[in-house]
């Protein structure tokens, strides 16, 4: 589970680094891709990780480990283009790039549901923390409504979105804490 807090981490630097930069710079830097290449990598290896080591809802854990990777497909699809030249955010960016953002985020989001399921019925995450990954889930809608409305209360545009995606960097840095601290706590889950 430590290898996918570290991938999970990584993603949300990258969240939170867009978020930051936006704010700061007015640069929006396209670095969504990253962000779901890293969730999405985590995600399955925790999904992996899971289906090992619980006895309940174990065929949920593979249902999430399938959505991560069908993800991490979308996120890949994804950087392809940004390695190659084309900015994902722009107008002319090719269809392709706007279906590979839905499939990542339809991936990611998905696939935290089914595992936070699964290490909520299992206790796979110590105390309260497994409860984490479903409240991510409820969360990142009030957090964009949050970010919206500072940005709109202060007349900036780049504020809000810079917030929102700092602040959903912030969430996800707390997943992957909570899981980088389970150690040996799914191999206990029954």
């Amino acid at each position: 589970m430590r290898a996918a807090a570290v991938l999970v981490a990584l993603g949300a630097l990258m969240m939170l680094a867009k978020g930051v930069l936006l704010i700061v710079t007015d640069n929006d830097r396209s670095l969504v891709p990253w962000a779901g290449f890293f969730w999405n990598a985590g995600l399955a290896t925790g999904a992996v990780a899971l289906w090992r080591t619980v006895r309940r809802l174990r065929w949920l854990a593979a249902v999430g480990g399938t959505l991560a990777a069908v993800g991490f497909v979308g996120s890949l699809v994804a950087v392809g283009y940004l390695v190659t030249g084309t900015i994902p955010e722009t107008d002319d960016a090719p269809a392709a790039v706007g279906a590979s953002y839905a499939v990542l985020a339809a991936g990611t989001f998905l696939s935290l549901l089914a595992i936070g399921i699964v290490i909520a019925r299992n206790r796979s995450l110590a105390g309260r923390w497994r409860w984490l990954p479903l409240g991510l889930l409820a969360a990142q809608f009030p957090i964009f409504i949050v970010g919206g409305a500072i940005g709109e209360g202060i007349g900036s545009e780049n504020v809000a979105d810079g917030l929102s995606l700092a602040l959903t960097g912030v969430a996800w840095t707390l997943l992957g804490y909570a899981m980088s601290q389970s150690g040996s706590a799914s191999a206990a889950a029954t």
